[in-house]
């Protein structure tokens, strides 16, 4: 199979864009079914799992930095992608080639039946980490926790990071019943480590497994600037290279958890990975004069944490070019970002399950937010709001992470 081909073939399996509401399996039975048709991949691979509503992505970010700065090879499991599939998939920090990509959606292809987009790419990723015999393959959760598929292996350690609303189509419409769902990912006879957590949420992890949960709280920030971000914990200073009091936090999740996985970690030699690091749609900051931030914040609480990094690092409000998808909590995320917004440029995403913009005007309008005249083309409104910016504005393009990897395939500026 060709990679053009390997593409239409991922592109006939998807349906998720055509309903606005997530299928959502009632067990893993028929994926563990599928999983033995193909030897049982997963049943070699002993790694990280990670699942919660925010930060995951960033968490999974550094545990990779941190077992590759210490020599170990690794396998990274992600979702979504802002500009190729590949980027899902990547051994050793990078994406598997378009070669390999195409192969293992051949061999996934001709097995019979019909499978979801995510299905196929968790298949492969556990064929190939398991072919690969990477020493920590690590998973990002796609969708709550218990029936997700990523949850068919037995982890050396689960993570959960801050659980809060998101998704609640499907997985409930409070954050206890989130954490339920979430909550699944753990083993009671395994390693748990979770990031700070609401007292309902803490209650129902800490139920799931008998009290077998260590809660990471100890971690004390000392500054946020464009550079990144330096924090203390455990007696170590630490710099990282992402931005934000949070990505403290899930740094400090990481630590913590490759140490609990048996991983002899010394500061000193992964200082200097975790201090360049740079992950793309994570408060991304692509240009300066006027400063253009990409950040894939989705809902109301990382709309929070996000507001919190644009004060600590610019002290300024920003020219805002929004979109979000038609089943996220537009009213809330505007009336937090509120305070932070000069005026809103309001866009579209390329995908059906795009917000329309006259949602996007009427909830800024309710926000007391002003709106600039509705630009349908996410690179348009980017190219007029820097058309309206000063050199010393701030533009930031936040919302979805499907209006970044529109924006970042085509940078008006190149």
């Amino acid at each position: 199979m060709e990679y053009s081909q390997a593409l239409a073939y991922l592109d006939s399996l998807i349906d998720r864009e055509k309903t606005p509401k997530p299928k959502y399996p009632d067990s893993l039975d028929k994926f563990r079914n599928f999983l033995k048709a193909i030897g049982n991949p997963h049943k070699n691979l002993k790694g990280f799992l990670i699942a919660g509503t925010k930060g995951k992505g960033s968490t999974v970010y550094f545990i990779d930095e941190i077992c590759r700065a210490l020599g170990y090879s690794t396998g990274r499991y992600t979702s979504p992608h802002l500009v190729s599939y590949r980027e899902r998939i990547k051994i050793n920090g990078k994406n598997i080639s378009k070669k390999i990509f195409a192969s293992l959606m051949g061999e996934l292809s001709a097995l019979e039946g019909k499978r979801s987009v995510f299905e196929i790419l968790t298949a492969a990723a556990f064929l190939l980490f398991n072919r690969k015999g990477v020493d920590y393959p690590i998973f990002e959760v796609g969708l709550g926790g218990r029936l997700d598929t990523t949850n068919v292996i037995d982890p050396l350690v689960s993570i959960i990071t801050p659980i809060s609303i998101d998704h609640t189509n499907v997985l409930g419409d409070t954050v206890e019943k989130i954490a339920a769902e979430k909550a699944g990912i753990l083993r009671e006879d395994g390693i748990n480590i979770s990031a700070p957590q609401l007292p309902s949420v803490r209650k129902i992890l800490e139920h799931k497994v008998n009290g077998n949960i260590k809660f990471i709280e100890n971690c004390e920030v000392v500054s946020v600037s464009e550079k990144g971000t330096i924090f203390k914990f455990n007696g170590d200073k630490i710099h990282i290279g992402l931005v934000g009091r949070h990505q403290a936090m899930n740094a400090s999740v990481a630590i913590s958890s490759c140490r609990e996985a048996g991983i002899p970690i010394e500061i000193k030699k992964i200082e200097k990975p975790l201090s360049r690091t740079n992950f793309p749609g994570r408060f991304q900051i692509v240009k300066k004069r006027p400063w253009i931030v990409l950040d894939g914040a989705h809902n109301v609480d990382s709309i929070r944490v996000l507001k919190e990094a644009i004060l600590d690092v610019f002290g300024r409000s920003v020219l805002l070019v929004f979109s979000c998808l038609s089943n996220k909590d537009i009213n809330g995320m505007l009336c937090e970002i509120k305070p932070i917004v000069k005026r809103i440029y309001p866009t579209t995403v390329f995908s059906p399950r795009s917000i329309k913009i006259e949602e996007i005007i009427c909830n800024s309008e309710k926000a007391g937010i002003k709106a600039i005249d509705k630009i349908e083309n996410p690179i348009e409104a980017l190219r007029k709001a820097i058309s309206d910016a000063t050199k010393d504005d701030v533009i930031l393009v936040t919302g979805s992470f499907y209006l970044l990897g529109d924006i970042l395939q085509k940078l008006p500026w190149k």
